[in-house]
């Protein structure tokens, strides 16, 4: 058996155990709260409920996700629990696996990342979560512009943008198309075609009721990201420095702006685009980035920072110090939320503290390096 082979079963095996360890843990499955919310999403939609407001008889919490979205998980909705929640995990575990094994990479680096990478799928699958899914449609939209697809890249970015809004860093991969005309017309007409789905089959005014909804929600819920109190989510950098000062007030602009500076310097380094090595690590670039700006980061969510730690790791030079970091990067980022990690610490100091973006910010900063001095590419 090949080595492709034998990760796509303990992938595969990742997504059954999971979906059915957290379907069994519970008479009410709380334990898969966040795909009852999927799962129903679809029956409000149908009958043109509104999709924002609480259910409380039928899961907590709000959904927050695109209508389109809810229409997605029709399948899973004509399948009791059981089933449908291992066919979720099932399905988020292998197509992320897939997706990794096709960047463009030789094969041993690709096996690093995977092996990178799984912890964290592993905590995203035991909270049913779509952060795989969104991952992988990232990584298909880089995919893709790589092998000048762009028909299919945009379809990837719109889905992502309309499920989700994280599809939207895919934009950053138009500067790496050959044609960017094309790529241009093609995202105009993903935009057109996916955006009208809801409107077409919900009707006009329900329609653009909840996109209008959806926008609101997502407002309000930033909020809520925001207050310290609240641990399990905001574990961006901004969120850190709030609980570090204990200053709900602190705004996230102190990280954003310059940021953002860093961002466009390196990226718009134009005579390094043609070098794979240079394109990889702007892909690990935004995929960390999204989690260090983001309130809405959380433990399940960093499964989304760790394909850019494996290119990080696996693009440099193997120095003692490059291990130190991503040892403890996968120590404190990736296994801090599981029973492998000493609860004490974790509930003293980890999540009060927001410090599992720390390990990833230090990688970002690391990152920023590599870009800043990797070589111009030789004509």
């Amino acid at each position: 058996m090949n080595k492709k082979s034998t990760l796509l079963i303990i992938w595969a095996l990742a997504g059954l155990v999971t979906g059915w360890k957290q379907f069994s843990l519970s008479a009410v499955h709380s334990h898969i709260n966040n795909f009852q919310i999927f799962k129903a999403s679809f029956g409000h939609f149908l009958h043109r409920m509104p999709l924002y407001l609480e259910y409380p008889k039928e899961y907590f919490d709000l959904y927050l996700y695109g209508p389109i979205f809810a229409i997605l998980m029709a399948p899973f909705s004509a399948l009791t629990d059981g089933p449908s929640v291992i066919l979720w995990n099932v399905m988020n575990s292998v197509v992320l696996f897939v997706t990794l094994w096709h960047l463009p990479i030789i094969e041993n680096k690709r096996v690093a990342i995977t092996w990178i990478v799984l912890n964290s799928s592993i905590t995203a699958l035991l909270n049913t979560q779509f952060h795989a899914l969104c991952l992988a449609l990232i990584l298909w939209s880089y995919i893709c512009v790589e092998n000048k697809k762009y028909f299919w890249a945009t379809l990837w970015i719109v889905l992502g943008i309309y499920i989700k809004l994280y599809g939207v860093v895919g934009l950053a991969f138009f500067f790496f198309a050959k044609d960017r005309l094309r790529f241009a017309a093609y995202f105009v007409f993903w935009i057109l075609i996916i955006g009208g789905i809801p409107l077409a089959l919900g009707g006009f005014d329900y329609g653009i009721q909840t996109y209008r909804e959806w926008m609101g929600i997502l407002a309000h819920k930033n909020e809520l990201n925001e207050n310290i109190k609240n641990i399990r989510t905001d574990v961006c950098v901004m969120g850190m420095i709030r609980r570090w000062t204990g200053d709900p007030s602190v705004s996230n602009l102190w990280f954003l702006i310059p940021s953002m500076l860093v961002n466009v310097y390196l990226f718009f380094q134009t005579k390094k685009w043609s070098d794979p090595d240079f394109r990889l690590r702007i892909l690990a670039f935004v995929l960390l980035y999204i989690m260090l700006a983001s309130t809405g980061t959380e433990s399940p969510t960093l499964v989304m920072a760790f394909p850019a730690v494996g290119i990080w790791f696996v693009l440099g030079e193997k120095t003692k110090a490059r291990w130190a970091m991503l040892n403890l990067t996968l120590l404190i980022s990736s296994f801090s939320p599981t029973d492998l990690f000493p609860a004490y610490i974790r509930n003293e100091f980890i999540n009060p503290l927001a410090l599992m973006i720390l390990p990833l910010f230090g990688v970002w900063i690391w990152l920023a390096w590599d870009l800043f001095t990797e070589k111009q590419p030789q004509r």
